[in-house]
């Protein structure tokens, strides 16, 4: 266990307090167990090179935590710092004991409105019917409970793991053990985004080196890898991330272009910048765009400037398209040379009537072959 009480009744935990004082009130055996009152130990620390933490005497404690192993120590102290960080005027505690739904919670919060928090550090196979049960006594005490998963339990198919996905529709994976602390953090997409992530194939479009994506018994998901710090926790027990933030708004977005009858410029820019440079996206993408909108069949007409059969190219048609090539040029001046410009245009969502916008700006920078490479 990581909290004892002190001489004074007061409580003590074991990575907050000098080692010294921990040695000195263990040598005098004025530790106390939280729950049974009886006389706790100090363990690790120093030379050990192991979490300080408390035991009993061998079988003493109905409520005894001793036998966990040191990556569950440890998650638990990293969560409860990860929690102050974000909580400063909540009261953080570990190792809560709870009357209701009696039980320990590996790390405990109790906001100042008196809204309450539990969350669970989970190293060891769980049975899924042992987990609701937990999860139901939580509810029905009115704390909010957050489940996060051991690394080492990671690329395992567990039931209980599956239930926390679908209950939380996101699930947090921490490896305690590393420094900075390490998670992936899991939650499902649709197919189509799935689908849309992979065919974004450019380093200027991903942008996202640590996201995986995943396939399980619930369908298709991803997974972001980083340092703890990166994901904080809201009141509702809500796991966020920025990245997954900018993800979801896409999967959004992508969904209403996927449907609309016609390309729609602010739609084609909020869902870009979430991506994209906003200097190419309103200085290159919305301009081609609202240019398209006002004849979409004109590089069709102008057929690689030989016109269409019984149709001969118009003067106008072709006056157009030169225009169009001369801008492109400018742009190529800029720095956007021809490459780059095509790589752009892969990066545009290939859904719904967007898709021909994306292959008529293809097409019209390889129509500029005057564009440097």
């Amino acid at each position: 266990m990581l909290v004892a009480y002190g001489p004074e009744g007061q409580t003590v935990v074991a990575s907050e307090t000098p080692l010294e004082q921990l040695q000195e009130w263990s040598r005098d055996r004025r530790l106390q167990c939280p729950n049974c009152r009886g006389v706790v130990h100090l363990r690790g620390g120093g030379a050990k090179r192991m979490q300080p933490h408390f035991a009993h005497q061998r079988g003493e404690c109905a409520w005894s935590t001793e036998g966990e192993s040191v990556q569950h120590m440890r998650g638990k102290a990293v969560l409860a710092r990860w929690l102050k960080g974000q909580f400063p005027e909540a009261q953080v505690t570990l190792e809560e004991r709870l009357p209701e739904p009696n039980r320990i919670a590996d790390v405990f919060l109790r906001h100042a409105d008196g809204l309450c928090q539990a969350v669970e550090y989970q190293c060891a196979p769980l049975e899924i019917e042992e987990w609701q049960m937990r999860h139901e006594a939580y509810r029905k005490a009115g704390i909010i409970d957050t489940w996060i998963i051991g690394s080492n339990r990671r690329e395992k198919q567990e039931a209980f793991i599956d239930a926390v996905l679908q209950m939380a529709h996101e699930v947090l994976f921490l490896d305690s053990q590393v420094t900075p602390p390490r998670t992936w953090l899991r939650w499902p997409i649709t197919r189509q985004v799935a689908q849309e992530w992979q065919s974004q194939v450019t380093p200027q479009a991903r942008r996202m080196p640590t996201l995986e994506g995943w396939v399980g018994r619930q369908g298709y998901g991803a997974t972001l890898i980083g340092p703890l710090h990166d994901v904080r926790i809201d009141r509702e027990g809500r796991l966020l991330h920025p990245v997954r933030n900018r993800m979801e708004e896409r999967g959004r977005l992508l969904q209403q272009m996927s449907q609309a009858q016609a390309p729609e410029p602010g739609l084609m820019a909020a869902y870009l910048r979430t991506y994209m440079d906003e200097s190419i996206v309103h200085g290159i993408i919305v301009p081609l765009l609202k240019s398209y909108l006002l004849d979409p069949e004109l590089l069709q007409r102008y057929n690689y400037g030989r016109g269409l059969p019984q149709r001969p190219l118009s003067t106008e048609d072709r006056a157009r398209v030169e225009k169009a090539k001369v801008w492109l040029r400018n742009l190529g001046q800029k720095g956007y040379t021809g490459t780059r410009l095509q790589e752009i245009a892969r990066e545009l969502p290939f859904v719904g009537p967007y898709a021909a916008f994306a292959s008529y700006m293809e097409l019209l920078v390889t129509l500029s072959g005057g564009l440097s490479q």
